[in-house]
């Protein structure tokens, strides 16, 4: 296969049989009408007897920084971002639902809900039987003993302070 194309499949996305294949060209900012854009792509997804997806793609990476294998690898990584940390905050930080509209504000609001997030994947790997744990459980947990373990928590120099709970 030629150095500007990768492909791969069949293999399972989201239980159904798939297939990717993706190509890239170099592409100059003044050609894509973006700043900084050094690489275009074009992505089609074909699942067995569905119609096929396109999606265009651009890049600020030249194709020696990102290879089209690379590409298609990064663009598979990113529903993992999406369905971990993006899904933990829309549904059990609730988000989506958020009213602030104050721009410092949205920015501290949304670092403390990634960093309760970091804390409950932390808190959550620290026994096997939280395995299924949500985030709300973790809220429950550190709320027990009215907060002294989530102070604990925050206090602690080493990690001990999750063990304990």
């Amino acid at each position: 296969m030629p150095p500007h194309w990768a492909h791969t499949g069949p293999e399972k996305n989201r239980g159904r049989p798939e297939i990717r294949t993706l190509c890239t060209a170099p592409i100059s900012p003044e050609q894509a009408c973006f700043p900084a854009a050094a690489q275009s792509a074009i992505i089609l997804r074909q699942g067995l007897g569905e119609q096929p997806d396109i999606q265009y793609l651009l890049s600020s990476r030249a194709s020696e920084q990102l290879s089209a294998p690379q590409w298609l690898a990064a663009q598979r990584a990113y529903w993992g971002i999406e369905s971990g940390l993006h899904q933990r905050l829309d549904v059990s930080a609730d988000e989506d639902r958020s009213r602030v509209q104050h721009r410092n504000a949205v920015w501290v609001l949304g670092m403390f809900r990634r960093i309760g997030v970091s804390l409950f994947m932390h808190w959550r790997g620290q026994d096997s039987r939280r395995a299924k744990s949500t985030l709300p459980d973790f809220h429950e947990e550190m709320g027990l003993e009215h907060q002294r373990r989530a102070f604990a928590l925050v206090h602690a120099k080493e990690s001990r302070a999750l063990e304990a709970s």
